[in-house]
């Protein structure tokens, strides 16, 4: 859980987000929709059938003209918050700084009077909150996350295009090791074609960044119980850190494609400061 004085420090920043806000009224984001809000917008003439009292009548003095006032209605912002819930995200530190950033986000989006849904996928299944609205609402997103232990495997590709994401337009955020056996291409672009914002957060290890292994070694997978007995050497290793900075680097290109947000992390041991840095850094809050 998000320490006292980090909650503090958050509170003099805001979820920031590229495109105007899909939900519903009362929010605090501005919107496409036009409304009744009072933030003035714009004027156009006046048609016939328009509402009366929207007139302008210190226009119409001057130009002998009907003219309307048009305002920015300020609506919530739809945001999804999306965990990988596998046996390889277990990992001590990497679940903690998982579990942080999400609540760090679900903190700023319901102070924002936005609402946060949030998912958990392993074993081809998923699960998930309600809506949540408003900052009272914040211990159940803490209470969620804290009630998930990694297990099971996960799949992007297959998943993501079936989450139960509210219609409309909408902001989603997904953190994973995408350590995944069937990619994740597909399931990015399904959100894409949902009209998402989206923001892939992707976690290693610093064992799994720069591993410390020596002599002969057996290698256990977490999720498919799989075991690998190899010697360490200095070429294995060599070839190893080529591979892992290589899929980065694939991962970063494929988000700048597409236009997702991409964050890399290495998680520390303590990593709030860490997190404010990274998300400052790819411009979610500010």
């Amino acid at each position: 859980m998000l320490s006292d004085q980090f909650l503090s420090r958050l509170d003099a920043l805001n979820l920031r987000m590229k495109q105007p806000a899909g939900g519903g009224s009362g929010g605090l984001r501005r919107s496409k929709a036009l409304g009744s809000s009072v933030e003035f917008s714009d004027f156009r003439e006046y048609v016939h059938g328009d509402d009366l009292r929207r007139v302008d009548w210190n226009a119409y003095a001057r130009f002998d003209r009907l003219f309307l006032k048009l305002f920015m209605e300020e609506q919530e912002q739809r945001v999804h918050l999306i965990v990988d819930d596998s046996a390889s995200m277990a990992e001590p530190t990497r679940w903690e700084c998982a579990k942080k950033l999400l609540e760090t986000i679900s903190y700023l989006a319901l102070s924002g009077s936005d609402t946060v849904t949030l998912y958990a996928l392993s074993d081809n299944s998923e699960r998930h909150t309600r809506p949540l609205s408003g900052r009272f609402s914040y211990p159940q997103a803490v209470d969620f996350l804290e009630g998930l232990h990694p297990s099971g495997i996960t799949s992007f590709n297959r998943q993501l295009p079936l989450l139960p994401l509210s219609q409309g337009r909408g902001v989603t955020v997904a953190v994973s090791d995408l350590l995944l056996e069937d990619g994740y291409d597909r399931g990015l672009q399904s959100l894409l074609y949902r009209k998402q914002e989206s923001c892939l957060v992707h976690l290693l290890s610093r064992e799994e960044w720069e591993p410390t292994l020596e002599e002969t070694t057996e290698l256990w997978d977490s999720e498919t119980g799989e075991r690998l007995t190899l010697d360490a050497s200095y070429e294995l290793l060599k070839r190893y850190r080529e591979k892992v900075t290589g899929y980065v680097k694939e991962v970063e290109k494929f988000c700048l494609r597409y236009g997702v947000t991409h964050s890399f992390l290495i998680p520390q041991d303590d990593c709030e400061a860490q997190l404010l840095r990274e998300l400052s850094r790819i411009g979610l809050i500010g």
